[in-house]
Protein backbone atom coordinates (compact mmCIF):
# COMPACT_ATOMS: atom_id res chain seq x y z
CA UNK A 1 0.00 0.00 0.00
CA UNK A 2 2.77 2.46 0.94
CA UNK A 3 4.77 1.65 -2.21
CA UNK A 4 1.70 2.18 -4.39
CA UNK A 5 0.88 5.46 -2.66
CA UNK A 6 4.44 6.70 -3.11
CA UNK A 7 4.50 5.78 -6.81
CA UNK A 8 1.10 7.39 -7.43
CA UNK A 9 2.23 10.56 -5.65
CA UNK A 10 5.42 10.70 -7.74
CA UNK A 11 3.47 10.26 -11.01
CA UNK A 12 0.93 12.87 -9.90
CA UNK A 13 3.64 15.43 -9.14
CA UNK A 14 5.27 14.83 -12.52
CA UNK A 15 1.91 15.26 -14.28
CA UNK A 16 1.12 18.53 -12.49
CA UNK A 17 4.59 19.88 -13.25
CA UNK A 18 4.12 19.26 -16.98
CA UNK A 19 1.16 21.60 -17.47
CA UNK A 20 3.31 24.58 -18.41
CA UNK A 21 6.24 22.85 -20.09
CA UNK A 22 7.23 23.91 -23.61
CA UNK A 23 5.81 21.96 -26.54
CA UNK A 24 9.29 20.68 -27.41
CA UNK A 25 9.37 18.88 -24.05
CA UNK A 26 6.18 16.97 -24.87
CA UNK A 27 7.52 16.06 -28.31
CA UNK A 28 10.74 14.63 -26.84
CA UNK A 29 8.75 12.72 -24.22
CA UNK A 30 6.33 11.28 -26.76
CA UNK A 31 9.12 10.10 -29.01
CA UNK A 32 11.23 8.58 -26.24
CA UNK A 33 8.40 6.74 -24.48
CA UNK A 34 6.73 5.60 -27.69
CA UNK A 35 9.96 4.06 -29.00
CA UNK A 36 10.20 1.91 -25.88
CA UNK A 37 6.47 1.11 -25.85
CA UNK A 38 6.49 -0.01 -29.50
CA UNK A 39 9.45 -2.32 -28.95
CA UNK A 40 7.86 -3.71 -25.78
CA UNK A 41 4.53 -4.35 -27.51
CA UNK A 42 6.13 -5.99 -30.54
CA UNK A 43 8.39 -8.23 -28.47
CA UNK A 44 5.97 -9.23 -25.71
CA UNK A 45 2.34 -8.72 -26.81
CA UNK A 46 1.19 -11.26 -29.46
CA UNK A 47 -1.60 -9.03 -30.76
CA UNK A 48 0.82 -6.25 -31.69
CA UNK A 49 3.36 -8.66 -33.17
CA UNK A 50 0.68 -9.99 -35.52
CA UNK A 51 -0.82 -6.55 -36.25
CA UNK A 52 2.55 -5.04 -37.13
CA UNK A 53 3.80 -8.04 -39.12
CA UNK A 54 0.64 -8.00 -41.24
CA UNK A 55 1.22 -4.34 -42.04
CA UNK A 56 4.96 -4.79 -42.66
CA UNK A 57 5.75 -2.39 -39.80
CA UNK A 58 8.76 -2.67 -37.49
CA UNK A 59 9.19 -0.60 -34.31
CA UNK A 60 12.60 0.64 -35.52
CA UNK A 61 10.79 2.46 -38.34
CA UNK A 62 9.50 4.96 -35.78
CA UNK A 63 12.10 7.67 -35.23
CA UNK A 64 10.06 10.80 -34.58
CA UNK A 65 6.46 12.00 -34.37
CA UNK A 66 6.61 12.57 -38.12
CA UNK A 67 6.38 8.76 -38.36
CA UNK A 68 3.35 8.52 -36.06
CA UNK A 69 0.77 7.88 -38.77
CA UNK A 70 2.91 5.04 -40.10
CA UNK A 71 2.17 2.99 -36.97
CA UNK A 72 -0.74 0.63 -37.71
CA UNK A 73 -3.76 1.69 -35.61
CA UNK A 74 -5.52 -0.68 -33.22
CA UNK A 75 -9.29 -0.95 -33.73
CA UNK A 76 -11.79 -1.95 -31.07
CA UNK A 77 -12.94 -4.82 -33.28
CA UNK A 78 -9.39 -6.18 -33.55
CA UNK A 79 -8.86 -5.87 -29.82
CA UNK A 80 -12.12 -7.58 -28.91
CA UNK A 81 -11.59 -10.44 -31.35
CA UNK A 82 -8.22 -11.34 -29.80
CA UNK A 83 -7.85 -14.00 -27.11
CA UNK A 84 -7.15 -12.76 -23.56
CA UNK A 85 -3.60 -14.12 -23.65
CA UNK A 86 -2.86 -12.24 -26.90
CA UNK A 87 -3.49 -8.73 -25.55
CA UNK A 88 -1.38 -8.96 -22.39
CA UNK A 89 2.41 -8.89 -22.22
CA UNK A 90 4.06 -12.30 -21.88
CA UNK A 91 5.26 -13.04 -18.36
CA UNK A 92 2.46 -11.09 -16.71
CA UNK A 93 1.37 -12.59 -13.39
CA UNK A 94 -2.39 -12.16 -13.51
CA UNK A 95 -2.63 -13.02 -9.82
CA UNK A 96 -1.04 -9.64 -9.04
CA UNK A 97 -3.08 -7.70 -11.59
CA UNK A 98 -6.38 -5.86 -11.39
CA UNK A 99 -8.98 -6.52 -14.09
CA UNK A 100 -11.35 -3.70 -15.02
CA UNK A 101 -14.21 -3.87 -17.52
CA UNK A 102 -15.55 -1.35 -20.00
CA UNK A 103 -19.26 -0.57 -19.96
CA UNK A 104 -19.90 -2.52 -23.16
CA UNK A 105 -21.87 0.37 -24.66
CA UNK A 106 -20.79 -0.64 -28.17
CA UNK A 107 -21.11 -4.39 -27.68
CA UNK A 108 -19.30 -6.89 -25.47
CA UNK A 109 -17.45 -5.43 -22.45
CA UNK A 110 -13.68 -5.42 -22.73
CA UNK A 111 -11.34 -6.64 -20.01
CA UNK A 112 -8.55 -4.23 -19.06
CA UNK A 113 -5.61 -5.84 -17.24
CA UNK A 114 -3.51 -3.56 -15.01
CA UNK A 115 -0.40 -4.40 -13.05
CA UNK A 116 0.95 -2.31 -10.17
CA UNK A 117 2.50 0.44 -12.30
CA UNK A 118 -0.53 0.63 -14.61
CA UNK A 119 -2.87 0.97 -11.62
CA UNK A 120 -0.81 3.78 -10.10
CA UNK A 121 -0.53 5.52 -13.47
CA UNK A 122 -4.31 5.34 -13.99
CA UNK A 123 -4.95 6.84 -10.56
CA UNK A 124 -2.40 9.60 -11.11
CA UNK A 125 -3.81 10.74 -14.46
CA UNK A 126 -7.31 10.86 -12.96
CA UNK A 127 -6.22 12.64 -9.76
CA UNK A 128 -4.26 15.16 -11.80
CA UNK A 129 -7.47 16.63 -13.23
CA UNK A 130 -8.92 17.20 -9.77
CA UNK A 131 -5.74 18.79 -8.46
CA UNK A 132 -5.63 21.15 -11.44
CA UNK A 133 -8.87 22.52 -9.95
CA UNK A 134 -7.65 22.88 -6.39
CA UNK A 135 -8.61 19.48 -4.97
CA UNK A 136 -7.21 18.80 -1.49
CA UNK A 137 -6.32 15.46 0.05
CA UNK A 138 -8.86 16.06 2.82
CA UNK A 139 -11.74 16.74 0.41
CA UNK A 140 -14.60 14.24 0.57
CA UNK A 141 -15.97 13.04 -2.77
CA UNK A 142 -19.39 11.72 -3.73
CA UNK A 143 -19.20 9.50 -6.81
CA UNK A 144 -22.37 8.11 -8.43
CA UNK A 145 -21.87 5.10 -10.68
CA UNK A 146 -23.52 1.88 -11.79
CA UNK A 147 -21.33 0.02 -9.31
CA UNK A 148 -19.02 1.12 -6.53
CA UNK A 149 -15.33 1.45 -7.29
CA UNK A 150 -12.46 0.26 -5.17
CA UNK A 151 -11.94 1.64 -1.69
CA UNK A 152 -8.48 1.96 -0.19
CA UNK A 153 -7.25 1.58 3.37
CA UNK A 154 -5.63 5.01 3.20
CA UNK A 155 -9.09 6.58 2.83
CA UNK A 156 -9.98 5.42 6.32
CA UNK A 157 -7.22 7.72 7.54
CA UNK A 158 -9.07 10.70 6.06
CA UNK A 159 -7.00 10.94 2.87
CA UNK A 160 -9.25 11.57 -0.14
CA UNK A 161 -12.31 9.97 1.50
CA UNK A 162 -15.05 8.91 -0.88
CA UNK A 163 -18.71 7.87 -0.71
CA UNK A 164 -20.12 5.74 -3.52
CA UNK A 165 -23.76 5.72 -4.55
CA UNK A 166 -25.45 3.67 -7.23
CA UNK A 167 -27.19 5.30 -10.19
CA UNK A 168 -29.96 2.78 -9.56
CA UNK A 169 -30.76 4.46 -6.23
CA UNK A 170 -33.49 7.12 -6.16
CA UNK A 171 -31.94 10.56 -6.81
CA UNK A 172 -33.37 11.71 -3.48
CA UNK A 173 -30.94 9.33 -1.79
CA UNK A 174 -28.02 10.99 -3.57
CA UNK A 175 -29.30 14.35 -2.34
CA UNK A 176 -29.65 13.07 1.24
CA UNK A 177 -26.07 11.84 1.15
CA UNK A 178 -24.80 15.13 -0.28
CA UNK A 179 -26.62 17.14 2.38
CA UNK A 180 -25.50 14.90 5.26
CA UNK A 181 -21.86 14.49 4.24
CA UNK A 182 -21.29 17.99 2.78
CA UNK A 183 -19.00 16.78 -0.01
CA UNK A 184 -16.41 19.10 -1.51
CA UNK A 185 -16.36 17.13 -4.78
CA UNK A 186 -19.09 15.38 -6.81
CA UNK A 187 -18.28 13.08 -9.75
CA UNK A 188 -20.84 11.48 -12.09
CA UNK A 189 -22.01 11.28 -15.68
CA UNK A 190 -23.76 14.30 -17.15
CA UNK A 191 -27.19 12.65 -17.12
CA UNK A 192 -26.77 11.58 -13.51
CA UNK A 193 -25.75 15.09 -12.50
CA UNK A 194 -28.87 16.45 -14.20
CA UNK A 195 -31.04 14.08 -12.14
CA UNK A 196 -29.15 15.09 -9.00
CA UNK A 197 -29.75 18.74 -9.85
CA UNK A 198 -33.48 18.18 -10.41
CA UNK A 199 -33.86 16.28 -7.12
CA UNK A 200 -31.96 18.87 -5.08
CA UNK A 201 -34.16 21.88 -5.91
CA UNK A 202 -35.41 22.40 -2.34
CA UNK A 203 -32.54 20.73 -0.45
CA UNK A 204 -30.15 22.71 1.78
CA UNK A 205 -27.06 21.79 -0.23
CA UNK A 206 -23.74 23.44 0.44
CA UNK A 207 -22.26 23.99 -3.05
CA UNK A 208 -19.41 21.54 -3.66
CA UNK A 209 -16.12 23.14 -4.66
CA UNK A 210 -15.81 20.74 -7.63
CA UNK A 211 -18.45 19.11 -9.81
CA UNK A 212 -17.00 16.75 -12.42
CA UNK A 213 -19.03 15.51 -15.39
CA UNK A 214 -17.67 12.56 -17.36
CA UNK A 215 -18.62 9.51 -19.46
CA UNK A 216 -21.49 11.31 -21.25
CA UNK A 217 -21.97 14.40 -23.40
CA UNK A 218 -22.39 17.55 -21.30
CA UNK A 219 -24.66 19.85 -23.28
CA UNK A 220 -24.76 23.61 -22.60
CA UNK A 221 -28.32 23.25 -21.28
CA UNK A 222 -27.31 20.49 -18.88
CA UNK A 223 -24.32 22.53 -17.76
CA UNK A 224 -26.57 25.46 -16.92
CA UNK A 225 -29.09 23.31 -14.99
CA UNK A 226 -26.36 21.64 -12.93
CA UNK A 227 -24.72 24.98 -12.15
CA UNK A 228 -28.04 26.50 -11.12
CA UNK A 229 -29.01 23.66 -8.79
CA UNK A 230 -25.67 22.76 -7.20
CA UNK A 231 -24.19 26.25 -7.17
CA UNK A 232 -21.00 25.11 -8.93
CA UNK A 233 -20.27 25.06 -12.68
CA UNK A 234 -19.38 21.51 -13.75
CA UNK A 235 -16.02 20.55 -15.22
CA UNK A 236 -16.27 18.46 -18.37
CA UNK A 237 -13.84 15.51 -18.47
CA UNK A 238 -13.25 13.20 -21.43
CA UNK A 239 -11.74 9.76 -21.29
CA UNK A 240 -12.28 6.06 -21.84
CA UNK A 241 -12.30 3.22 -19.37
CA UNK A 242 -9.64 1.59 -21.52
CA UNK A 243 -7.08 4.40 -21.22
CA UNK A 244 -8.34 6.54 -18.28
CA UNK A 245 -9.21 10.25 -18.53
CA UNK A 246 -7.05 12.28 -20.89
CA UNK A 247 -8.81 15.59 -21.67
CA UNK A 248 -10.43 18.07 -19.29
CA UNK A 249 -11.67 21.61 -18.90
CA UNK A 250 -9.59 24.07 -16.96
CA UNK A 251 -11.05 26.97 -14.99
CA UNK A 252 -11.53 28.97 -18.21
CA UNK A 253 -13.75 26.29 -19.79
CA UNK A 254 -12.63 27.25 -23.30
CA UNK A 255 -12.12 23.66 -24.39
CA UNK A 256 -10.59 20.46 -23.07
CA UNK A 257 -6.85 20.27 -22.36
CA UNK A 258 -5.13 17.04 -23.40
CA UNK A 259 -2.94 15.44 -20.73
CA UNK A 260 -0.02 15.36 -23.16
CA UNK A 261 2.41 14.07 -20.56
CA UNK A 262 0.44 10.80 -20.30
CA UNK A 263 -1.35 10.45 -23.66
CA UNK A 264 -0.83 11.12 -27.34
CA UNK A 265 -4.15 12.24 -28.84
CA UNK A 266 -4.61 12.50 -32.60
CA UNK A 267 -7.62 14.00 -34.36
CA UNK A 268 -7.94 12.94 -37.98
CA UNK A 269 -9.00 16.32 -39.36
CA UNK A 270 -7.50 19.79 -39.93
CA UNK A 271 -7.40 22.06 -36.89
CA UNK A 272 -10.88 23.35 -36.08
CA UNK A 273 -12.67 20.56 -37.96
CA UNK A 274 -14.27 17.41 -36.54
CA UNK A 275 -12.46 14.11 -37.03
CA UNK A 276 -11.93 10.66 -35.46
CA UNK A 277 -9.92 10.41 -32.24
CA UNK A 278 -6.95 8.06 -31.86
CA UNK A 279 -5.25 7.69 -28.46
CA UNK A 280 -1.97 6.25 -27.22
CA UNK A 281 -1.67 5.64 -23.48
CA UNK A 282 1.98 6.16 -22.52
CA UNK A 283 1.69 4.52 -19.10
CA UNK A 284 -0.01 1.21 -19.91
CA UNK A 285 2.52 -1.56 -20.42
CA UNK A 286 0.73 -4.72 -19.31
CA UNK A 287 -2.04 -4.27 -21.87
CA UNK A 288 -0.81 -1.52 -24.20
CA UNK A 289 -3.06 0.84 -26.15
CA UNK A 290 -1.07 2.25 -29.06
CA UNK A 291 -2.88 4.36 -31.66
CA UNK A 292 -6.19 3.04 -30.37
CA UNK A 293 -9.15 4.05 -32.53
CA UNK A 294 -11.67 5.24 -29.96
CA UNK A 295 -14.66 5.60 -32.27
CA UNK A 296 -15.14 9.13 -30.92
CA UNK A 297 -15.15 12.44 -32.75
CA UNK A 298 -13.48 15.69 -31.66
CA UNK A 299 -11.92 18.89 -32.98
CA UNK A 300 -8.59 20.52 -32.14
CA UNK A 301 -9.04 24.13 -31.04
CA UNK A 302 -7.76 26.75 -33.50
CA UNK A 303 -6.40 28.81 -30.58
CA UNK A 304 -4.50 28.41 -27.31
CA UNK A 305 -6.26 28.58 -23.95
CA UNK A 306 -6.02 31.85 -22.05
CA UNK A 307 -5.16 29.94 -18.85
CA UNK A 308 -1.52 29.77 -19.93
CA UNK A 309 -1.17 25.98 -19.90
CA UNK A 310 0.87 24.65 -22.80
CA UNK A 311 -1.20 21.49 -23.11
CA UNK A 312 -2.99 20.90 -26.45
CA UNK A 313 -6.63 21.99 -26.53
CA UNK A 314 -9.69 20.28 -27.98
CA UNK A 315 -12.42 22.77 -28.83
CA UNK A 316 -15.13 20.13 -28.72
CA UNK A 317 -15.73 16.44 -28.14
CA UNK A 318 -18.74 15.14 -30.02
CA UNK A 319 -18.83 11.63 -28.59
CA UNK A 320 -18.92 8.42 -30.50
CA UNK A 321 -19.02 8.46 -34.26
CA UNK A 322 -21.79 5.86 -34.08
CA UNK A 323 -23.89 8.33 -32.06
CA UNK A 324 -24.71 10.41 -35.12
CA UNK A 325 -27.33 10.26 -37.82
CA UNK A 326 -26.58 9.81 -41.51
CA UNK A 327 -29.18 11.26 -43.83
CA UNK A 328 -29.91 10.16 -47.39
CA UNK A 329 -27.13 11.66 -49.47
CA UNK A 330 -24.45 11.17 -46.82
CA UNK A 331 -24.94 14.25 -44.64
CA UNK A 332 -24.15 13.43 -41.00
CA UNK A 333 -25.81 15.12 -37.99
CA UNK A 334 -24.04 15.24 -34.61
CA UNK A 335 -25.69 16.10 -31.29
CA UNK A 336 -24.97 19.89 -31.51
CA UNK A 337 -27.34 20.11 -34.49
CA UNK A 338 -30.23 18.86 -32.38
CA UNK A 339 -29.16 20.80 -29.29
CA UNK A 340 -29.31 24.11 -31.16
CA UNK A 341 -32.96 23.45 -31.94
CA UNK A 342 -34.07 21.79 -28.71
CA UNK A 343 -32.22 24.11 -26.32
CA UNK A 344 -34.43 26.94 -27.56
CA UNK A 345 -37.40 25.15 -25.97
CA UNK A 346 -37.40 26.10 -22.30
CA UNK A 347 -40.45 23.88 -21.76
CA UNK A 348 -38.50 20.60 -22.12
CA UNK A 349 -36.14 19.10 -19.57
CA UNK A 350 -34.45 16.35 -21.56
CA UNK A 351 -34.39 14.97 -25.08
CA UNK A 352 -33.22 12.03 -27.13
CA UNK A 353 -33.14 11.55 -30.90
CA UNK A 354 -33.71 8.08 -32.35
CA UNK A 355 -33.39 7.48 -36.08
CA UNK A 356 -35.95 4.75 -36.73
CA UNK A 357 -35.20 4.46 -40.46
CA UNK A 358 -33.10 6.35 -43.03
CA UNK A 359 -36.06 8.68 -43.57
CA UNK A 360 -37.69 8.91 -40.11
CA UNK A 361 -36.41 10.56 -36.94
CA UNK A 362 -38.12 10.21 -33.58
CA UNK A 363 -37.50 13.01 -31.08
CA UNK A 364 -38.40 12.03 -27.52
CA UNK A 365 -38.78 14.93 -25.07
CA UNK A 366 -39.49 15.18 -21.35
CA UNK A 367 -41.75 18.26 -21.01
CA UNK A 368 -41.65 20.58 -18.03
CA UNK A 369 -45.13 21.94 -18.74
CA UNK A 370 -48.31 20.77 -20.40
CA UNK A 371 -47.89 23.16 -23.33
CA UNK A 372 -49.42 21.22 -26.22
CA UNK A 373 -47.75 23.49 -28.74
CA UNK A 374 -44.22 22.37 -27.79
CA UNK A 375 -44.20 19.21 -29.90
CA UNK A 376 -45.63 21.04 -32.90
CA UNK A 377 -42.99 23.78 -32.66
CA UNK A 378 -40.12 21.29 -32.41
CA UNK A 379 -41.46 19.26 -35.31
CA UNK A 380 -41.91 22.35 -37.47
CA UNK A 381 -38.47 23.84 -36.79
CA UNK A 382 -36.63 20.55 -37.22
CA UNK A 383 -38.56 19.59 -40.33
CA UNK A 384 -37.59 22.90 -41.93
CA UNK A 385 -33.88 22.15 -41.42
CA UNK A 386 -34.00 18.60 -42.81
CA UNK A 387 -34.53 17.24 -46.32
CA UNK A 388 -38.18 16.94 -47.36
CA UNK A 389 -37.99 13.15 -47.57
CA UNK A 390 -37.02 12.88 -43.87
CA UNK A 391 -40.04 12.68 -41.55
CA UNK A 392 -39.82 14.03 -37.98
CA UNK A 393 -41.93 12.58 -35.16
CA UNK A 394 -41.94 14.30 -31.74
CA UNK A 395 -43.08 12.20 -28.78
CA UNK A 396 -43.55 13.51 -25.21
CA UNK A 397 -42.53 11.04 -22.49
CA UNK A 398 -42.31 11.10 -18.70
CA UNK A 399 -38.75 9.73 -18.56
CA UNK A 400 -35.86 8.84 -20.84
CA UNK A 401 -34.30 5.78 -19.26
CA UNK A 402 -30.53 5.24 -19.33
CA UNK A 403 -28.86 2.37 -21.18
CA UNK A 404 -28.01 -0.83 -19.30
CA UNK A 405 -24.57 0.66 -18.55
CA UNK A 406 -26.14 3.70 -16.88
CA UNK A 407 -25.33 6.18 -19.67
CA UNK A 408 -27.86 8.28 -21.54
CA UNK A 409 -27.35 8.56 -25.28
CA UNK A 410 -28.44 11.78 -26.95
CA UNK A 411 -28.49 10.39 -30.49
CA UNK A 412 -29.24 6.80 -31.52
CA UNK A 413 -28.68 6.04 -35.22
CA UNK A 414 -30.53 3.64 -37.47
CA UNK A 415 -28.67 0.33 -37.73
CA UNK A 416 -28.83 -1.03 -41.25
Amino acid sequence: MIRDAALTWQLLREARASSHRPLAWFQRRHEAVLRRLLRHAYDRVPLYRRLYDEAGFRPDAFRSLADLEGIPPLSKARLKSARPDEVVARGTDRATCTVEHTSGSTGVPLEIVLDRFDRCWNRAVAWRILFEHGFRWTDRTLEIRMKAGQSYAIQKLGIAPKDWRSILDPPTRWVDTLVARRHQCVVAGAGTLELLAAASAAAPIRPPRLVVSDSETLTPAARARIHRALGTPPIDVYGLEEVSNFAWECERREGLHVSADSHIVEVGAPRGEVGPVTVTALGMWTMPFIRYQTGDLAAVAPHDCACGRSLPLLSAVHGRAVDSIELPGGRRLLWPFFHQILAAESSIERWQVHQRSPTEILVRVVPLTSDVGTTDRIRSVMQAKLPRDVRVVVEPTAVIAPESNGKRRLVIPFIR
